[in-house]
């Protein structure tokens, strides 16, 4: 078998590995591995003899790749880091309805920046859509032990402790949409988020502008909030769940026309209290389309398994446009 780029071999990886993440390798697939994939791909199968080679593998990666990005956007990265890349199959090789790439900032954006991380996740659907795409952005939460962890180091622990992404909504979804998971080593800033959109608005052309979603959990809630207060007419519909409800200062008059679902666990110590109070700001500001959803005993973390597992988020977020197109 000739030698595989690092990138090619993710998507490969994708449709054959069947070993848990830890234990993903890069290997000829066997019987059993290929019958798998023809289970999940069964359009891989071109000559319909009810069996998949690793040729039909092949040119079905390819086919896939014709309805990727323009050249112009960033390109996903090696990173230098075997052990992510086969994390990424391994989870790939999991998801029935979306693929997970890495997308590396370019470096003259990556310095606009900030602390974001040179490194995103960016999930597309499996299944081609006809049209353009809505895009979920999800901020993830954590503090500045974190922001430390490299993005295995993130990866592991998140799997280990049931911590979810926009990617994992996305599949949970199962609808034709974009997510799109950065990553910062600060708490993050809504102006370098206003930068990093409009980078990807400008050379992903197959999102619709009309249909950008963000949603957020814990200090992602808090940055959601924060974001939207900046950027409000961004967005089509937000979902900041599991924080403290932001200040009683935030002009609520500006989101009175954003759509907001907030999320909390009943038993998250301040947290429900205060986003019970920022929705009551939200209703008086003339705001009707705001919804609340309280997960009775739930903590923190439990709270946040909560909202991922939440499917009727995206179909929610997804009957929303922006209410008024300013570009």
């Amino acid at each position: 078998m000739n030698k595989l780029h690092p990138i090619l071999l993710i998507v490969i990886l994708a449709l054959h590995a069947t070993e848990p993440i830890a234990n993903a390798q890069a290997q000829q697939p066997s019987e059993e591995q290929l019958a798998q994939a023809l289970k999940r791909f069964p359009q891989a199968d071109t000559n319909k003899d009810g069996k998949l080679t690793a040729e039909e593998i092949q040119q079905f990666r390819q086919s896939r790749q014709r309805n990727r990005r323009q050249a112009a956007a960033a390109q996903p990265t090696q990173a230098g880091d075997a052990n992510l890349t086969e994390t990424l199959a391994g989870m790939n090789a999991q998801f029935k309805n979306v693929e997970v790439e890495l997308l590396e900032w370019p470096s003259e954006l990556h310095e606009k920046l900030g602390k974001m991380t040179k490194l995103a996740f960016v999930t597309r659907p499996v299944e081609k859509v006809e049209g353009k795409l809505p895009l979920l952005i999800n901020l993830h939460g954590g503090g500045q032990r974190w922001f430390d962890m490299n993005l295995h180091e993130q990866l592991e622990i998140a799997a280990r402790l049931g911590m979810k992404r926009g990617y994992d909504i996305a599949e949970l979804g199962g609808k034709g949409l974009m997510a799109l998971d950065p990553n910062t080593a600060e708490r993050w800033v809504p102006d370098s988020l206003d930068t990093m959109l409009d980078y990807v608005l400008e050379n992903f052309p197959e999102i619709d502008k009309d249909r950008v979603y963000v949603m957020g959990y814990s200090a992602g809630g808090g940055a959601t909030w924060r974001w939207i207060n900046q950027s409000p007419d961004r967005f089509a519909a937000a979902a900041p769940c599991g924080f403290t409800g932001g200040s009683a200062q935030d002009d609520a008059k500006k989101l009175a026309n954003l759509p907001i679902w907030t999320m909390a666990g009943s038993e998250d110590g301040k947290n429900p209290a205060g986003i019970r109070r920022m929705v009551e700001r939200l209703r008086a500001a003339g705001n009707v389309n705001v919804k609340h959803t309280e997960f009775e005993g739930a903590d923190h973390r439990a709270g946040g398994r909560a909202v991922f597992g939440t499917a009727e988020l995206v179909d929610w977020m997804l009957g929303f446009k922006r209410s008024a197109t300013t570009d």
